[in-house]
């Protein structure tokens, strides 16, 4: 096995072992990091645009939104939301807890689309 085979067969290993340990509520972040003395989740997305109606935008799993979102109720750690757009090297992010409060709406799937004028764009080239 490879060293990215081990590392998923061991996360594989410890999930199952929480859950029979009676532990549900496990969460996977893409990233947590500290900023200026504050701690934050970083989730990571490629993804293509969603085009209009009713806006152009971009978001993430309502289910996910809920969960990082609890933590923030909970603990006061805040979710960065990085999205870079397919094909592109357009970078959109904002905190979760301030997309929240802007307009969206919730797809058949069960994504929810932010406006892509509440977030911050960037573009960043690879190399």
């Amino acid at each position: 096995m490879s060293i990215t085979e081990d590392g998923i067969d061991g996360e594989t290993r410890a999930r199952k072992y929480l859950n029979h340990k009676g532990i549900f509520d496990i969460q996977q972040f893409d990233w947590f990091v500290k900023i200026k003395d504050k701690y934050f989740i970083i989730e990571v997305k490629v993804k293509d645009l969603f085009f209009p109606p009713p806006f152009l935008g971009t978001g993430l799993e309502v289910k996910q939104i809920e969960r990082r979102r609890q933590i923030f109720y909970d603990l006061g750690i805040d979710t960065i939301l990085v999205i870079f757009e397919k094909g592109t090297n357009k970078v959109y992010y904002n905190y979760l807890s301030k997309l929240e409060e802007t307009e969206y709406f919730d797809t058949k799937n069960n994504i929810r689309i932010y406006n892509i004028k509440n977030f911050k764009i960037d573009v960043f080239e690879l190399d």
